[in-house]
């Protein structure tokens, strides 16, 4: 595994291995540190809680020296564009950036939200894709426009924990919120659902499909695994039956870089209420958070057992050194390797 920074670029079977090896590693944490002497830098352009401290904490707890720069904070501005002129703010440009640091570091990733302004633009990911251009060591992507495939494996090892997801009813629902977010993460929650060989749901207000691109993907993985893959607009009825609800606010395509219906009604159509969970069979709730109380989802749900939203964020940690271990110690991945 070169790189880590589209599920489209792993199989199945990579994905669920990677799962495994996060499971293993929770049950069991390593006690040598197989990093020890690697140096790892995480490259910030957007806000974060759970992606950076659980990338700071499982390269420490593995050995590794891990260093956080908020780009164009902690560092000069960079420009990522080919041919720019760079009278701007910009002092640096990712060419010259993005080779020094592989010369000092093992690893490198980042997270970068796209623009909000064209959508064909953003789902080009240009800096994530500047970092794979240049670096010379691994990139793991914490997010971008088209996805988030660290949270994803986070998703699949919390449903693991508590059910066999293969034929499983997986609903991805959409979600009110006050601004358009990015599609990243429930691009990458449908993915690796449907790479687990569950059946997948997306309930979504009209106009607001997923990109045809990654819904393609999505399914030939369900096709690849015998599963369904359905899109709705009826809710509640959409929860009859679901085994997971996974709830995520995402922009329009059409209607790109908008705010989002702010009418009450509406809202209340779509937000996650106990009422709807009790149409599940036994589902559990999650969300990759932060996530607005009331808004989103009611506390009822949250406070209530369906609940596995914290669970969810501390596997971050535990998929986080599965990541890790497979991109930089590869032969001791697994833990049978490693006694």
């Amino acid at each position: 595994m070169k790189h880590f920074t589209h599920l489209k670029e792993h199989s199945n079977e990579e994905l669920m291995g990677l799962v495994d090896e996060a499971l293993e590693l929770k049950a069991s944490p390593r006690q040598d540190r197989p990093l020890s002497g690697k140096s790892l830098a995480f490259c910030f352009m957007n806000p974060s809680l759970r992606t950076q401290v659980s990338m700071e904490v499982a390269a420490s707890s593995l050995g590794g020296h891990a260093m956080t720069l908020a780009l164009g904070t902690d560092t000069w501005k960079m420009e990522f564009e080919d041919g720019a002129v760079m009278d701007g703010q910009a002092a640096e440009h990712l060419k010259e950036a993005v080779p020094v640091l592989s010369r000092y570091c093992q690893v490198l990733a980042l997270r970068s939200f796209p623009a909000g302004e064209s959508w064909a633009k953003d789902k080009l990911e240009p800096v994530l894709s500047a970092f794979r251009k240049y670096a010379t060591v691994p990139v793991i992507n914490l997010e971008s426009a088209t996805g988030h495939p660290c949270q994803a494996l986070a998703d699949l090892m919390t449903i693991r924990e508590r059910m066999n997801p293969r034929g499983k009813n997986f609903l991805l629902t959409w979600a009110p919120h006050i601004k358009g977010l990015p599609m990243a993460v429930p691009n990458s929650a449908a993915e690796i659902a449907a790479a687990a060989g569950m059946n997948v749901t997306i309930a979504r207000p009209e106009g607001f499909d997923l990109d045809p691109e990654i819904m393609k993907g999505v399914r030939a993985r369900c096709e690849e695994n015998g599963s369904s893959l359905r899109v709705t607009d009826q809710v509640p009825k959409a929860y009859d039956g679901a085994h997971v609800v996974y709830a995520k606010s995402w922009g329009s395509i059409k209607d790109y870089g908008k705010p989002l219906p702010s009418d009450p009604a509406f809202r209340a159509e779509w937000m996650v209420t106990p009422d709807k969970m009790k149409r599940t069979d036994e589902a559990v709730f999650m969300h990759c958070l932060p996530v607005r109380r009331n808004l989103v989802v009611q506390d009822g749900v949250l406070d209530g057992p369906w609940s596995v939203v914290v669970d969810q964020a501390e596997n971050r940690l535990h998929t986080a050194k599965a990541v890790l271990l497979k991109l930089l110690s590869p032969k001791t991945a697994s833990r049978r390797h490693a006694r």
